[in-house]
Protein backbone atom coordinates (compact mmCIF):
# COMPACT_ATOMS: atom_id res chain seq x y z
CA UNK A 1 0.00 0.00 0.00
CA UNK A 2 1.48 3.38 -0.88
CA UNK A 3 2.32 5.80 2.35
CA UNK A 4 -0.14 8.50 1.62
CA UNK A 5 -2.92 5.69 1.63
CA UNK A 6 -1.61 4.08 4.83
CA UNK A 7 -1.40 8.13 6.15
CA UNK A 8 -5.34 8.53 5.34
CA UNK A 9 -6.02 5.44 6.68
CA UNK A 10 -4.65 6.36 9.90
CA UNK A 11 -6.17 9.75 10.27
CA UNK A 12 -9.71 8.65 9.11
CA UNK A 13 -9.10 5.96 12.56
CA UNK A 14 -8.19 8.84 14.33
CA UNK A 15 -10.98 11.31 13.89
CA UNK A 16 -13.36 8.24 14.13
CA UNK A 17 -11.87 7.71 17.58
CA UNK A 18 -12.22 11.06 18.63
CA UNK A 19 -15.57 11.71 17.18
CA UNK A 20 -16.75 8.46 19.25
CA UNK A 21 -15.02 9.98 22.47
CA UNK A 22 -16.37 12.98 22.07
CA UNK A 23 -20.14 11.48 21.53
CA UNK A 24 -19.37 9.83 24.91
CA UNK A 25 -18.34 12.37 26.71
CA UNK A 26 -21.17 15.35 25.39
CA UNK A 27 -24.63 15.07 25.03
CA UNK A 28 -27.62 12.71 26.77
CA UNK A 29 -26.20 8.93 26.71
CA UNK A 30 -28.81 5.89 26.82
CA UNK A 31 -27.57 3.91 30.38
CA UNK A 32 -26.55 0.34 29.05
CA UNK A 33 -25.05 -1.19 32.37
CA UNK A 34 -24.20 -4.63 30.68
CA UNK A 35 -22.20 -2.11 27.81
CA UNK A 36 -20.43 -0.39 30.98
CA UNK A 37 -19.67 -3.43 33.05
CA UNK A 38 -18.01 -5.08 29.99
CA UNK A 39 -15.69 -1.92 28.85
CA UNK A 40 -15.15 -1.80 32.94
CA UNK A 41 -13.57 -5.29 32.86
CA UNK A 42 -11.72 -4.70 29.53
CA UNK A 43 -10.04 -1.57 29.87
CA UNK A 44 -9.31 -2.85 33.90
CA UNK A 45 -7.36 -5.93 32.65
CA UNK A 46 -5.45 -3.91 30.19
CA UNK A 47 -4.88 -1.09 32.35
CA UNK A 48 -3.26 -3.73 34.99
CA UNK A 49 -1.28 -4.96 31.99
CA UNK A 50 -0.03 -1.38 31.25
CA UNK A 51 0.83 -1.23 35.50
CA UNK A 52 2.43 -4.14 35.43
CA UNK A 53 4.51 -3.53 32.16
CA UNK A 54 5.39 -0.19 33.79
CA UNK A 55 7.07 -1.50 36.90
CA UNK A 56 4.50 0.08 39.25
CA UNK A 57 6.07 3.04 38.64
CA UNK A 58 4.87 6.72 40.45
CA UNK A 59 3.57 8.13 37.42
CA UNK A 60 1.31 5.05 37.00
CA UNK A 61 -0.13 5.10 40.30
CA UNK A 62 -0.40 8.13 40.54
CA UNK A 63 -2.10 8.87 37.21
CA UNK A 64 -4.11 6.19 38.66
CA UNK A 65 -5.43 7.89 41.75
CA UNK A 66 -5.81 11.04 39.30
CA UNK A 67 -8.14 9.25 37.11
CA UNK A 68 -10.28 7.65 40.07
CA UNK A 69 -10.99 11.25 41.96
CA UNK A 70 -11.83 12.52 38.04
CA UNK A 71 -14.18 9.45 38.01
CA UNK A 72 -15.76 10.47 41.01
CA UNK A 73 -16.25 13.58 40.62
CA UNK A 74 -17.70 12.94 37.55
CA UNK A 75 -20.24 10.63 38.59
CA UNK A 76 -21.67 13.02 41.39
CA UNK A 77 -22.02 15.66 39.08
CA UNK A 78 -23.97 13.63 36.56
CA UNK A 79 -27.31 13.77 35.94
CA UNK A 80 -30.44 11.02 35.21
CA UNK A 81 -33.44 11.46 33.82
CA UNK A 82 -35.89 9.20 32.26
CA UNK A 83 -36.37 9.86 28.32
CA UNK A 84 -38.17 7.85 26.06
CA UNK A 85 -39.05 4.67 28.29
CA UNK A 86 -35.25 4.73 29.72
CA UNK A 87 -32.83 5.99 31.94
CA UNK A 88 -30.08 8.39 30.60
CA UNK A 89 -27.40 9.92 32.18
CA UNK A 90 -25.68 13.63 31.16
CA UNK A 91 -21.60 13.48 31.76
CA UNK A 92 -20.52 16.99 32.96
CA UNK A 93 -19.55 18.73 29.74
CA UNK A 94 -15.95 20.23 31.49
CA UNK A 95 -15.18 16.83 32.91
CA UNK A 96 -15.80 15.41 29.38
CA UNK A 97 -14.24 17.93 28.03
CA UNK A 98 -11.31 17.88 30.40
CA UNK A 99 -10.64 13.81 29.59
CA UNK A 100 -11.33 14.52 25.68
CA UNK A 101 -8.14 17.17 25.76
CA UNK A 102 -6.14 14.41 27.65
CA UNK A 103 -6.99 12.02 25.30
CA UNK A 104 -5.99 14.22 22.12
CA UNK A 105 -2.86 15.15 23.82
CA UNK A 106 -1.59 11.49 24.40
CA UNK A 107 -2.77 10.70 20.71
CA UNK A 108 -0.74 13.93 19.43
CA UNK A 109 2.62 12.89 21.65
CA UNK A 110 2.00 9.34 20.65
CA UNK A 111 2.45 10.45 16.93
CA UNK A 112 4.84 13.53 16.95
CA UNK A 113 7.20 10.17 18.81
CA UNK A 114 6.41 7.66 16.21
CA UNK A 115 6.69 10.38 13.60
CA UNK A 116 9.76 12.07 14.76
CA UNK A 117 11.69 8.82 15.66
CA UNK A 118 12.42 8.19 12.17
CA UNK A 119 15.34 6.03 11.32
CA UNK A 120 16.57 5.83 15.14
CA UNK A 121 12.80 4.53 15.68
CA UNK A 122 13.07 2.06 13.69
CA UNK A 123 16.33 0.72 15.34
CA UNK A 124 15.10 1.31 19.02
CA UNK A 125 11.00 -0.31 17.96
CA UNK A 126 11.77 -2.75 14.75
CA UNK A 127 9.52 -2.51 12.13
CA UNK A 128 6.25 -2.08 14.61
CA UNK A 129 5.85 1.71 16.23
CA UNK A 130 3.61 0.80 18.62
CA UNK A 131 6.18 -1.66 20.29
CA UNK A 132 7.39 1.74 22.71
CA UNK A 133 4.09 2.75 23.85
CA UNK A 134 5.03 2.54 27.07
CA UNK A 135 8.46 4.30 26.81
CA UNK A 136 7.28 7.34 27.50
CA UNK A 137 6.09 8.24 31.20
CA UNK A 138 3.80 11.13 30.35
CA UNK A 139 2.01 9.49 27.73
CA UNK A 140 1.84 6.26 30.06
CA UNK A 141 0.75 8.25 33.26
CA UNK A 142 -2.37 10.18 30.56
CA UNK A 143 -3.22 6.45 29.24
CA UNK A 144 -3.68 5.65 32.96
CA UNK A 145 -5.65 8.25 33.73
CA UNK A 146 -8.30 7.85 31.61
CA UNK A 147 -8.59 4.63 32.11
CA UNK A 148 -8.95 5.07 35.92
CA UNK A 149 -11.15 7.43 35.12
CA UNK A 150 -13.69 5.77 32.33
CA UNK A 151 -13.36 2.76 35.17
CA UNK A 152 -14.18 4.50 38.14
CA UNK A 153 -16.65 6.82 36.14
CA UNK A 154 -18.65 3.22 35.02
CA UNK A 155 -18.56 1.63 38.77
CA UNK A 156 -19.87 4.87 39.96
CA UNK A 157 -22.76 5.47 37.74
CA UNK A 158 -23.61 2.30 37.65
CA UNK A 159 -23.77 2.29 41.25
CA UNK A 160 -25.78 5.80 41.27
CA UNK A 161 -28.25 4.26 38.70
CA UNK A 162 -29.24 1.58 40.70
CA UNK A 163 -30.98 4.44 43.20
CA UNK A 164 -32.24 6.78 40.60
CA UNK A 165 -36.18 7.48 40.69
CA UNK A 166 -38.82 9.10 38.70
CA UNK A 167 -37.94 12.22 41.12
CA UNK A 168 -34.08 12.17 40.28
CA UNK A 169 -34.46 14.64 37.24
CA UNK A 170 -31.14 16.50 37.85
Amino acid sequence: MHYSVQIVLVACLIAFGVYRRVRRSVGWQKLRPHRMVTRSFLLGAIGVVFLVLGGLNPVSIVSDVVGILLGYVGASLTRFEHRGGQWQYLPNPWLGSLVIVLFICRLAYRLYEMFTAGQNGLQTYGANPWAGAGSSSWASGFTMIMFAYYIAYAVLLLRSSGRVSPSRNG
